[in-house]
C-alpha cells in the first residue's frame, strides 16, 4: 500500500470507485498503462499507470477487462485500445491547431489534459458524472502533474442537460470546437446517439470537428465478442447500440465522415494484431474509428 513521507495512506485522498460506465472507464486506464510500459509503445500515459496501482486489486477481483481476463477477445481489446487512443491523440491535436476549444463528452479516465502537448490557448473541457470526476481528480493529484492547457470539468450526464452546463462553464458555440466521444456512443442507444450528435450539432461552429469509435451489428453478434459483452453487463455497463454506416449517420447531421481502419493502423505501427481486427474473422464486422468536420 502506497504511503506519503508522513507514513498516511494516499490513497485515502482518492474517493472510492465510480459504479457501471465509469468502472469500464478504469478498465480502459488500465489498457492504457499496459501500453505505457511497452518499450515500443504507442504513447505514455503516466495517469493511467498511477490509477492502475490504486485500483487494480479491485478490477481483477470484479473480473473487468481491466482485471486480467486472459483470452484473444481480451488481447485483442488491448490493441484496440493502443491503437484507438493514439488515433485520437493525433486526430485532436492536429485539429486542435484550428479549434480553440476540446470537449472531452464522457470523460472517463482520460488524461489529455495533462498528457497531450496542446497549442497555445487551448481549453480542455471534461464533461462527464460528479462521481467520475472526483474519483478523476483524487488521482490527478497523486500525479502531482499540472494540466497542460486551460482545463475544466464540467458536472453533467451525458443523458441530461450536458449543454447548459458546459455553457455555464465558458464554453463557446461561436468558436470551433474539437468533440470527442470516444468509447462513448455504444453505451447509448441509437435514439440517444441521434439527440447526442444533434446537440453538438447545435453547437459546432463551422470549422469543427468530431472524433468518436463505435462498431457495426455484425462485429457484436460475431461469437468473440459475446464474453466480453458478458463481462461489461455484468459491470453494469451493457453495450446499447450499434453503427453500420457512419458516414451516412453522420451526414444526415451536416458533417463530413472519413473513417479509419484499426488494422491499417496496426501495420503502420509494426503491430502483430490479433485476426478479430480482420473482418473474415468477425462475419465482416468493423471496429469505426471516425474523425469528422463541418
Amino acid at each position: 500500500m502506497s504511503q506519503d513521507p508522513s507514513g498516511n495512506d494516499r490513497r485515502a485522498d482518492v474517493p472510492g470507485l465510480p459504479a457501471g460506465v465509469g468502472l469500464t472507464a478504469l478498465s480502459m486506464a488500465f489498457e492504457r498503462c499496459a501500453e505505457s510500459r511497452r518499450p515500443d509503445r504507442l504513447f505514455e500515459d503516466r495517469f493511467a499507470v498511477v490509477l492502475t496501482e490504486h485500483v487494480k486489486g479491485t478490477l481483477r477481483m470484479m473480473g473487468t477487462p481491466g482485471g486480467g481476463v486472459a483470452g484473444d477477445t481480451w488481447a485483442f481489446l488491448r490493441e484496440f485500445v493502443a491503437l484507438r487512443t493514439r488515433f485520437f491523440d493525433d486526430t485532436m491535436l492536429t485539429a486542435s491547431l484550428d479549434c480553440p476549444q476540446v470537449v472531452l463528452l464522457g470523460a472517463g479516465m482520460d488524461s489529455r489534459a495533462y498528457r497531450l502537448a496542446w497549442p497555445a490557448g487551448r481549453e480542455v473541457y471534461e464533461v462527464d458524472r460528479g462521481d467520475v470526476l472526483r474519483f478523476k481528480d483524487g488521482i490527478a493529484a497523486r500525479m502531482g502533474d499540472e494540466p497542460r492547457c486551460g482545463h475544466t470539468q464540467v458536472e453533467a450526464d451525458i443523458r441530461g442537460d450536458w449543454p447548459g452546463a458546459l455553457r455555464a462553464a465558458g464554453f463557446d458555440p461561436w468558436r470551433p470546437t474539437v468533440w470527442s466521444a470516444e468509447g462513448l456512443l455504444p453505451y447509448l442507444s441509437a435514439a440517444e446517439n441521434n439527440h447526442l450528435l444533434s446537440r453538438i450539432t447545435a453547437m459546432s461552429a463551422n470549422g469543427s470537428r468530431l472524433v468518436a469509435d463505435h462498431f457495426d451489428r455484425a462485429l457484436e453478434l460475431s461469437a468473440e465478442f459475446t464474453e466480453m459483452a458478458e463481462v461489461l453487463c455484468a459491470a453494469g455497463a451493457s453495450w446499447r447500440s450499434t453503427l453500420d454506416d457512419p458516414e451516412s449517420w453522420l451526414g444526415r447531421h451536416g458533417w463530413t465522415c472519413r473513417t479509419t481502419d484499426p488494422a491499417a493502423l496496426g501495420r503502420l505501427a509494426g503491430r502483430e494484431l490479433s485476426p478479430l481486427f480482420h473482418p473474415d474473422s468477425t462475419g465482416g464486422g468493423h471496429m469505426w474509428l471516425v474523425s469528422a468536420g463541418r
